[in-house]
């Protein structure tokens, strides 16, 4: 299998850190945030990820703070069903795909070299009436 190349600037470069961090929180015997899909693009990236395996705080915040958003989401798509949702800065997240409850209109937006990886993990959807 022919792993992706992360072409990204440094401060882009660092979306790969939550990624990670959600992926390593699924061998979790209680995970904080469950991200199956985050594992599936880690797998598909070339990339060393073993420099992040002595972050484990950063690894607990990031999951952390996913989950904390996830609800935060919720409770604002539970009060407005079809409402509107950007995420700037997406980098890889797979929010949308926790939280989407088939009526949101969802905007993932970061720099051009972002979205040229995240098109390679994810389809653009079309709002649903």
């Amino acid at each position: 299998m022919n792993k992706t190349k992360v072409h990204l600037g440094i401060i882009q470069e660092t979306l790969l850190i939550p990624l990670w961090a959600k992926a390593c929180e699924l061998q979790a015997a209680d995970p904080i945030i469950v991200d199956p899909k985050s594992s599936e693009i880690l797998a598909a990236i070339d990339y060393e990820f073993d420099k992040f395996t002595t972050a484990k705080s950063s690894q607990i915040g990031c999951c952390l703070r996913g989950t904390i958003l996830d609800n935060w989401v919720r409770t604002y798509l539970n009060q407005h069903p079809q409402g509107s949702v950007i995420e700037i800065g997406a980098g890889l997240n797979t929010r949308f795909e926790r939280v989407n409850n088939g009526k949101v209109c969802w905007f993932d937006i970061d720099l051009p070299d972002v979205m040229v990886l995240r098109r390679q993990f994810f389809e653009e959807t079309e709002r649903r009436s």
